[in-house]
């Protein structure tokens, strides 16, 4: 017997409550992984000021980027990058083509990131670049490091990519 639906349904008091439970789960869930990502962000801006010694895996001899011990959440990759006189630490994560979900990870990061550094930064946002394909920054300047946000599109790849850079700041 096929049942069509008779409007909306009442939950019960046990219901409500599991459903009460589980928003309020999410939500611990996601100020958790705020508060870890604000944590990991400070120990590598921390780090930063060594070039990132500690983190630092085997330098590798046939590139400039080495590997390393603190991998950000979800990102496809992470490393530290030898600039100049300076490395840096770089995250990325991958996505199809113009896929939402890149959009939002940038979001994401720029959300958190501005609520861990955004009192004691000061931000900038990029200006727009002359090509069909997609591309934004945002960076946070602190007196110990930047750390830029960035998303772009790649069509002759087909894929977007979402990174985030963090460089001690030039005062060391």
């Amino acid at each position: 017997m096929v049942k069509s639906f008779q409007g909306a349904r009442q939950l019960s008091p046990s219901s409500l409550g599991l459903l009460i439970s589980i928003v309020v789960l999410l939500a611990i869930v996601g100020m958790a992984q705020a508060s870890d990502l604000c944590t990991d962000i400070n120990y590598l801006i921390d780090q930063s000021r060594s070039d990132f010694v500690k983190i630092r895996g085997e330098p590798s001899s046939d590139s400039p980027h080495d590997a390393v011990t603190l991998t950000l959440t979800g990102a496809t990759d992470c490393r530290v990058t030898k600039k100049s006189s300076k490395n840096f630490y770089q995250c990325h994560w991958e996505f199809p083509h113009r896929a939402e979900e890149a959009y939002d990870t940038f979001d994401e990061l720029v959300r958190s990131v501005h609520e861990c550094l955004g009192k004691q930064a000061t931000v900038h946002n990029d200006q727009k670049v002359n090509h069909p394909d997609f591309y934004a920054l945002t960076r946070y300047e602190t007196e110990k490091a930047s750390v830029n946000i960035s998303v772009k599109d790649k069509s002759a790849l087909e894929r977007t990519f979402v990174f985030i850079r963090i460089q001690g700041g030039q005062s060391y």
